[in-house]
């Protein structure tokens, strides 16, 4: 009698499964409601539910890895890629495939999630979501995935892109859609191949505008495909089907160039070749397209050939030089991302990622190596016992007297050495927040905070030390220095802040860590000592990370002791899209050096 209970509860277990994902496919659901795309679409929506079917097993002994992406999965139930149907998830529930909702409050679906630790022989796993657009109308859609992916609209393929390893970026391929009025089926194949740490898909439909401005700020220093080059400069152009690039050497000669007009590429690249004559070194790249300007430093030819000089250079400058220091750590830094990756990566996006930050470095070095300061910096200073400490530093052509500084305080490092840690790789990061400090008029400085061996005494003590440094450089404003950090680096500045509110003209975090810690530094403790100092804080509803309570908690003690603070809630989680979501840091602090001019 048992047995056949518990046969009908599977039986009803299993129906009403279908029904919901029925329910879901036709956008009838309350729960799992389908994408509404209004009829003026004018801001990002991220895709955060999916109908996710899989993972799919493979034959070892018949299919390599890396092959298991072309491998027909779904062909045996009766399914075509792009399209979907009860029977075909009758067929797969009957045969014990996983078919399930994926639900979540993040635009990164990290599959591993879901997985339960079923990974072994696995490798395929489809997702479908339905878009219901009140009007036919062109949108894009803001992607990335890993390690293999392929995405349909409607039946039709959009893209497919192979042996990408991490999603980074986020916002990383830009795709235009026709949407037809009503329902639309988006379909995604995302495969993991050897890939034991992502196996992700981001996705988000945007309006064009808005995908055209993403794509400015996520790709400026970073549209050429091969930063390190021989012959070709590749260039992913985005959505832009039409606009001119140059190369030009570093006395602005432009020495080849280049304009390409609704050319239907493949993923959209441009490419200027013929290059092999040019001599080997640094050049920059130009692209320009809508009236906008984007560039990006890269270099032609022997790469070791120039490590080799630079080193032999290095290494017969004598102590006398006021900037020893500063080369030595700079040249480490380039021997260490040298050496860290094979250049030649399987994946031509981590390929790619690892040459830009050889180019990005390797021309700071070789600018302080020709007595000319780069724009971006490996600086140092000694510390308490007498040691070498490395932070980052930034300031744009327009130096001036009396320029505004923010600090900007990390995340939790894992190393005892900022050149050896993920700090100095995050290139989109560091160029985001220094085209932001350009735009406003700031100076700006990365620091280490003595990376896994933080303490808020050591870390108050490498601030003091890294504007005495940058002192002997340029003309800082003391009057005028600022704190800025996110997460661990947001609870940082805000313990930084209680420490010296009287050094600091205005601190802005994003979802911050503030009620929790070490027993000094636990922000909201801390609220009594942070003075009059105007803060901003800004915090997704929908972080995962950093539950919102951590701010909300927070802004109501400080209230209470009438502390300055401007609070901004918005709908988004810990990933984000768009590089330059920090922009609400540096409006922040322009509008508290504006005040500082009107009651001057």
């Amino acid at each position: 009698m048992k047995h056949i209970i518990r046969y009908y509860i599977a039986v009803f277990f299993v129906a009403f499964l279908l029904f919901a994902i029925v329910r879901q496919l036709t956008g009838n659901s309350d729960d799992l409601p389908a994408i509404e795309v209004p009829a003026e679409l004018d801001s990002v929506i991220e895709i955060k539910r999916w109908l996710a079917i899989g993972p799919f097993e493979f034959d070892t002994l018949q299919t390599n890895v890396f092959d298991s992406f072309y491998t027909e999965d779904l062909e045996q139930f009766g399914i075509t890629k792009g399209s979907i149907s009860l029977a075909g998830i009758k067929k797969m529930t009957e045969k014990g495939i996983g078919v399930f909702i994926i639900d979540q409050r993040t635009v990164k679906i990290r599959l591993f999630n879901y997985m339960n630790d079923i990974t072994k022989n696995t490798s395929n796993v489809y997702l479908v979501a339905k878009i219901n657009s009140v009007k036919a109308q062109d949108a894009a859609l803001i992607l990335d995935g890993s390690h293999c992916y392929a995405g349909w609209l409607n039946g039709e393929k959009l893209i497919e892109i192979r042996k990408k390893y991490s999603t980074l970026k986020v916002g990383d391929r830009f795709v235009k859609v026709s949407l037809k009025k009503g329902e639309n089926t988006l379909f995604f194949k995302v495969n993991r191949g050897t890939n034991k740490e992502s196996w992700d898909l981001c996705c988000a439909i945007a309006p064009l505008h808005e995908a055209d401005r993403i794509y400015r700020v996520n790709y400026d220093g970073d549209f050429v495909e091969k930063p390190v080059f021989n012959d070709s400069v590749i260039i992913y152009t985005g959505l832009y089907m039409s606009g001119k690039a140059e190369v030009l050497d570093f006395d602005n000669r432009i020495v080849a160039a280049g304009s390409f007009n609704y050319q239907l590429t493949d993923e959209n690249s441009f490419v200027i070749s013929g290059l092999d004559g040019l001599p080997d070194g640094f050049y920059k790249t130009i692209l320009k397209v809508d009236g906008k300007r984007m560039e990006q430093t890269i270099y032609k030819g022997d790469y070791e050939k120039f490590v080799k000089q630079a080193n032999d250079f290095v290494s017969k400058i004598d102590g006398s030089n006021s900037h020893i220091d500063d080369l030595k750590s700079a040249m480490y830094l380039v021997n260490f991302l040298r050496n860290s990756r094979p250049w030649n990566s399987e994946s031509p996006s981590n390929s790619r990622y690892f040459c830009r930050n050889l180019v990005f470095w390797g021309y700071s070095l070789h600018s302080m190596l020709q007595n000319t300061a780069p724009a971006t910096q490996i600086m140092t200073y000694r510390n308490e016992n007498g040691y070498s400490r490395e932070f980052i530093f930034h300031v744009g052509d327009s130096q001036h007297q009396n320029i505004p500084l923010i600090i900007v305080l990390p995340y939790e490092m894992i190393t005892e050495s900022l050149l050896e840690d993920w700090y100095t790789s995050n290139i989109d990061f560091i160029e985001g927040d220094n085209t932001l400090a350009d735009e406003y008029g700031f100076a700006i400085a990365f620091i280490y905070a003595e990376g896994k061996n933080y303490s808020v005494d050591k870390t108050e003590k490498e601030i003091t030390a890294v504007i005495n440094r940058i002192e002997t450089e340029c003309n800082i404003d003391r009057g005028n220095i600022f704190l800025f950090g996110e997460c661990v680096g947001g609870r940082r500045a805000l313990v930084q802040l209680s420490r010296s509110p009287e050094r600091y003209a205005a601190c802005a975090v994003s979802s911050p860590i503030t009620l929790s810690g070490n027993a000094d530094d636990i922000p909201v403790n801390l609220i009594p000592q942070m003075g009059n100092t105007p803060i901003m804080i800004r915090h997704g509803i929908n972080d995962e990370v950093v539950p919102i309570d951590h701010s909300r908690i927070f802004v109501a003690e400080a209230r209470k002791y009438n502390l300055s603070i401007d609070y901004r809630e918005s709908n988004d989680s810990h990933v984000y899209i768009n590089n330059d979501y920090r922009r609400y840091a540096f409006e922040f602090f322009s509008r508290i050096l504006g005040r500082q001019k009107y009651n001057n």
